[in-house]
């Protein structure tokens, strides 16, 4: 059992389980696409489910208490956050795509993309975890009349269900998305 005497050895153990579950996750995202079967995160946006790939995000959480709005931005820029220290940008996804201002409850949550080069979250109306399948999801060449179309990756079905797969990095190099001043 490791001794904490010190505000350092708190910080120092913090890190460590960090980067011990950080290791653990890529291992196990590695070990599912080995044997063929794929995770994605299940989440709820304009009463649609979809999902997202597990490599396209970094962290699920809530809504934080204060949030500063961005003046001069698009009616879709939801504010910033202060994320342990980061200023993380915050997008109403629903409204980005819908034209609806999401209504913030309990259950909404914030994704945020797992992009090299942009740091920012998503405000979804829920996440209800993670999803196995045994296979990958398959790329569909047909285009749906939606909103949502453009940033979709395919589908999969399991158990009587289908679920179309949202795609962080469509939307990242949409320049509507990336341009969010009035």
């Amino acid at each position: 059992m490791t001794r904490i005497n010190t505000a350092l050895d708190v910080i120092q153990l913090l890190k460590g389980i960090e980067q011990r579950n950080q290791q653990g996750g890529t291992r196990l995202s590695q070990q599912s696409d080995r044997q063929g079967g794929w995770t994605a995160i299940d989440f709820k946006l304009a009463k649609l489910n979809y999902l997202i790939p597990l490599t396209e995000t970094r962290e699920i959480f809530p809504v934080p208490q204060q949030i500063t709005k961005v003046p001069r931005s698009k009616s879709w820029v939801y504010g910033i956050a202060n994320l342990r220290g980061e200023l993380l940008p915050i997008f109403d996804l629903k409204c980005f795509l819908f034209g609806q201002t999401a209504k913030v409850n309990n259950r909404t949550r914030i994704l945020v993309i797992n992009h090299p080069d942009i740091y920012s979250g998503l405000l979804v109306d829920e996440v209800f975890g993670l999803k196995h399948f045994q296979s990958q999801p398959q790329q569909t060449t047909q285009q749906k009349d939606s909103a949502i179309a453009a940033y979709l990756n395919g589908n999969i079905a399991q158990n009587e269900s289908i679920w179309d797969v949202f795609s962080f990095q469509k939307l990242a190099s949409d320049q509507r998305f990336l341009n969010a001043a009035k």
